[in-house]
């Protein structure tokens, strides 16, 4: 069974807020995951947040936590408010997050291992409108940018959703991967309790 996880919102400079984090994490649960917004490809609330974000006119940070570590760490901000200038803005519970995707492969190899990423996922995840199109033509030209024809093609999209830490894992190793530049993923939606 996958951890909950809570988005924080924290008012106060990325790299202080970064910092206490990681010294918190240090000392509460060394091994804990921790996904901040504009590092791991996930959505902000709203276009607005986004471009002051954008344009450092306001300075909010969105960060995930593990939930059983959300009461020692405001605990522990609350302590270091006044030298870190870090106030904590809210707090929501995940209860699922989601992304699409879409791929298309000329060459099989990478094209399997794409194929192996969505035939294997947890069971948490669900894949819904995915129908990849297989073409072999013996007629084809190669794999050339600019063959009237391809000897194979494998196309495909399709929307995951699930629990938000299988579905971090899954992007983060898509984004993370060989076949980066070959999946072209949107940001990471999240749903809230």
């Amino acid at each position: 069974m996958s951890k909950k996880y809570t988005e924080i919102v924290l008012e106060g400079n990325f790299m202080l807020a970064k910092g206490f984090l990681l010294g918190f994490l240090s000392n509460a649960k060394a091994d804990s995951k921790y996904f901040f917004h504009r590092k791991s490809g996930i959505r902000r609330e709203t276009f607005k947040e986004m471009l002051k974000e954008f344009f450092e006119l306001d300075n909010h940070v969105h960060v995930c936590i593990e939930s059983d570590l959300v009461e020692p760490f405001k605990k522990a901000l609350n302590l270091y408010t006044e030298i870190t200038g870090n106030v904590l803005k809210s707090e929501k519970e995940i209860a699922s997050a989601s992304f699409t995707c879409s791929y298309e492969f000329y060459n099989q190899e990478l094209a399997q291992k794409a194929k192996a990423i969505f035939e294997s996922l947890p069971d948490d995840v669900t894949l819904e409108n995915y129908t990849p199109v297989e073409i072999k033509d013996e007629e084809g030209h190669g794999v050339e940018s600019y063959a009237p024809l391809h000897e194979y093609v494998l196309r495909a999209n399709g929307t995951l959703s699930g629990s938000f830490e299988s579905i971090m894992d899954i992007y983060l190793k898509i984004k993370k991967g060989e076949l980066s530049e070959s999946i072209i993923c949107s940001d990471v939606v999240l749903s809230f309790k």
